[in-house]
């Protein structure tokens, strides 16, 4: 089943022509440059690095997904008065839930980023309305652009790094993997491994998930310890039901991939297949798998989720 009635890039092209009609494209360029300086001080920026950083966020389908709906919501409210007397309220919000999608791929920088080009609108875009749809969809997109030229000082490939980590608690890659191919299987039956292997690495290769892994790792090892106080080791290491904040830290890890990989996350944590069924049973000798388990999810979840918008699947829904 086709996604896109026609072309993806042909249909890419489309929603960035509509956006750019609406905030011209050498506009949103300035935005990000005046961001950059604003609140990281970064002043020479290479024009051509703006301009493929902007496009490079408005080619990803998590991007147009979002677009989409906020363009054809703004198209919505000139008819609907419900919704328009909606958006009037001061509190409303869904708008900024709705953008909030694209700077999620690009990590808590992207968000923060967020709330400052949304708060300060009026410095950014002086002429345009800041409660719209689209301009919510803009302030990520800025965001999202300025957060991807701060990381780009970041070089390092952390692949080594984390599957180092991963293996002192007991995870491998061909782990990782195994669940990767079996939950993308159903979607492209004569997908090749190897391609589930690309994808799980170029996800260990990122700083965020490194750093993700290492504070997973110094918790569990820190409650093994009893490094901890005593209620604090109590809650993680029963793993309770509650706690919620090994999740959290997984699914920053996921969120680099959108919300079909968050998606896929929630499905994990609750199916535990493979290796995060080994560890989140594993309590021989006062071992504490609580955060490390929920990170596999995470990394498992965000390959697939990168597979997903790189590869065009054989089905739309997985075969029965």
């Amino acid at each position: 089943m086709k996604t896109f009635l026609q072309e993806k890039a042909l249909v890419l092209n489309e929603m960035r022509e509509e956006v750019f009609r609406s905030y011209p494209q050498a506009d949103i360029e300035n935005a990000i440059i005046r961001l950059l300086v604003e609140v990281k001080g970064i002043k020479k920026i290479p024009k051509e690095l703006i301009t493929n950083t902007l496009l490079g966020v408005l080619s990803k389908t998590e991007t147009y997904n979002v677009m989409s709906t906020l363009l054809e919501l703004e198209k919505k409210i000139k008819t609907d008065h419900e919704l328009h007397a909606s958006m009037k309220d001061p509190a409303y919000n869904v708008h900024r839930t709705i953008a909030m999608s694209i700077c999620g791929i690009y990590g808590s920088g992207a968000s923060s980023l967020f709330g400052f080009v949304d708060c300060k609108f009026r410095f950014f875009f002086p002429t345009k309305h800041p409660k719209s749809f689209v301009s919510k969809g803009i302030c990520a997109i800025v965001a999202s652009a300025a957060s991807v030229v701060i990381s780009e000082n970041v070089k390092e490939d952390y692949t080594e790094l984390n599957l180092k980590l991963l293996a002192s608690r007991g995870v491998e890659l061909d782990d990782l993997v195994d669940i990767v191919d079996g939950l993308q299987r159903p979607y492209s039956p004569d997908m090749e491994r190897s391609v589930c292997v690309t994808h799980t690495l170029a996800v260990l290769r990122k700083q965020q998930t490194y750093h993700a892994i290492q504070l997973a790792i110094k918790i569990d090892e820190g409650v093994e310890k009893e490094e901890f106080s005593k209620q604090y080791n109590h809650i993680v290491g029963l793993d309770e039901g509650l706690f919620g904040v090994d999740e959290s830290i997984a699914t920053a890890i996921s969120l680099m991939y959108g919300t079909i990989a968050l998606t896929n996350f929630g499905y994990l944590d609750k199916a535990k297949l493979g290796i995060i069924k080994d560890l989140d049973s594993d309590h021989s000798e006062g071992k504490c798998n609580t955060f490390i388990d929920d990170i596999v999810c995470g990394i498992v979840s965000a390959a697939c989720g990168r597979l997903a918008h790189n590869n065009i699947s054989t089905y739309n829904k997985p075969l029965e």
